[in-house]
């Protein structure tokens, strides 16, 4: 067993809101996301040299997340949790990430808690991904 790599930086219950939904109606007001994340990285260096340059900065992360969430508006949460992933894979470090985002107010036939998509990518789905483009 390859021992780099085996630490988890997480992020959970990243309360954001902003316009995704199928319908028009979903995405002409902002609605209520929570998204959790986990990123699988190597701390080891980090952790001996105690700096933040070596590991995911959570303040980092958190403002990509945020501004992928408040930005422009998705259809799905499968594409929403996928630009999430694809944006904290940008960090080199990053070697694979879950992704979990959940609707907490879906515009359903019945009154559910939430609704929600998790994605699990690696640097190695990358170009994979980008094929079937």
């Amino acid at each position: 067993m390859d021992p780099q790599g085996t630490d988890l930086v997480e992020i959970r219950g990243l309360k954001l809101r902003g316009r995704h939904g199928v319908t028009e109606e979903e995405r002409a007001a902002e609605q209520p996301f929570i998204v959790n994340l986990a990123a699988r990285l190597d701390s080891r260096p980090a952790a001996i040299f105690d700096d933040i340059s070596s590991t995911l900065d959570y303040d980092e992360a958190v403002r990509i997340v945020a501004k992928i969430v408040t930005g422009e508006s998705y259809s799905l949460l499968e594409t929403l949790a996928d630009r999430i992933a694809r944006a904290i894979l940008a960090n080199p470090l990053v070697m694979d990430v879950w992704v979990r985002v959940a609707k907490t107010h879906a515009p359903l036939s019945e009154d559910v808690e939430e609704v929600a998509v998790e994605v699990s990518r690696s640097r190695d789905d990358l170009g994979t991904l980008d094929d079937l483009r």
